[in-house]
């Protein structure tokens, strides 16, 4: 496919990113490149939603040995600590918490869990149910591990975070629609000193550093979007905000997504951040619960998928 060139504003990103950290830390290069739905060390972070008709409920599951001091925090949509709760575990436990009975009524955001500010007693797997009490509908979002329990190849941090994603989307019209939901942590979950509250996993507890670190705060424009169509043909770029959890249709981004001549066949997009983040697209026909296709969106570095380099980049 035919590449634009990358904004200058992120080409210091990607040479910081060609010099990383050494491999033990959470550089860009292995940062996200692990499974998140397998046995999770250190610690976990991972979605809610519970606006509208939504009803969150988080499994936490800890099949090695006992989590006797494990703690879920909840962070709202602009990444601000809230409440929290204890949830001890003995092997084998499974449990599961209703979100909605713990955060404010619509919230939405992150629950960071450890084991009461620490690393994580023993592996655990985690996810949240979201169901939809109007219409029946249901969807899973995933955890982000900080790292994984069985390493043999080394550490594989902070998955499914990466610099770049990418995903289709079928043309927007009254019948068809795409939406995003976007994850992009800042640095009340970790900040490049590694201290204290409020962070959620700061380093100097023992848990694995993310680079390059998360901002400061939400920066504008913090996501740069390439549009195709389906033939290779650039069509926008754009950038949009993305902070901490960021819920919008493509039709709020550009309204090229909805151009029955530009993008007759849908379109392509590139994401691509200074900063890691993941999220999901959900394509669904309005009014209707059987055809909804939520799923993660595919990630990779900034380097690969801004066409900066093609092979050899983890």
């Amino acid at each position: 496919m035919k590449k634009r060139l990358v904004r200058a504003v992120l080409v210091g990103g990607l040479l910081a990113q060609l010099a990383g950290p050494a491999p033990a830390v959470a550089g860009p290069s292995s940062a996200g490149v692990g499974d998140p739905l397998t046995l999770a060390a250190f610690g976990v972070l991972i979605p809610y939603v519970t606006g509208g008709h939504t009803v969150a409920l988080l499994e936490v599951a800890s099949p090695v040995r006992g989590n006797p001091s494990l703690h879920l925090v909840f962070y709202d949509a602009t990444c601000a600590r809230g409440g929290s709760v204890g949830l001890p575990q003995t092997p084998n436990d499974i449990a599961f918490v209703d979100v909605g009975s713990v955060v404010p009524a619509g919230q939405n955001g992150l629950v960071a869990i450890t084991a009461g500010g620490g690393p994580l007693t023993s592996p655990i797997h985690s996810r949240v149910y979201l169901f939809n009490t109007a219409d029946g509908g249901s969807r899973v979002l995933e955890p982000i591990i900080l790292d994984t329990a069985e390493s043999p190849g080394g550490a594989n941090t902070w998955s499914p975070l990466r610099t770049a994603a990418t995903f289709f989307a079928p043309l927007q019209t009254a019948a068809v629609n795409t939406t995003l939901t976007l994850i992009c942590p800042i640095a009340t979950i970790q900040d490049a000193s590694g201290t204290g509250a409020p962070q959620a996993f700061p380093t100097a507890q023992g848990f694995p550093a993310i680079a390059p670190a998360f901002p400061a705060a939400p920066t504008a424009g913090n996501l740069l979007l390439n549009v195709y169509d389906t033939n290779e043909n650039f069509l926008r770029d754009r950038s949009i905000n993305c902070g901490c959890l960021t819920e919008l249709s493509v039709a709020d981004i550009s309204s090229v997504y909805g151009d029955p001549q530009s993008a007759s066949q849908g379109t392509y997009t590139e994401i691509l951040s200074e900063s890691a983040f993941t999220g999901y697209r959900e394509v669904f026909t309005v009014g209707s619960f059987m055809n909804r296709f939520f799923g993660r969106l595919n990630g990779g570095s900034q380097l690969s998928i801004g066409g900066a380099l093609t092979i050899g980049v983890r």
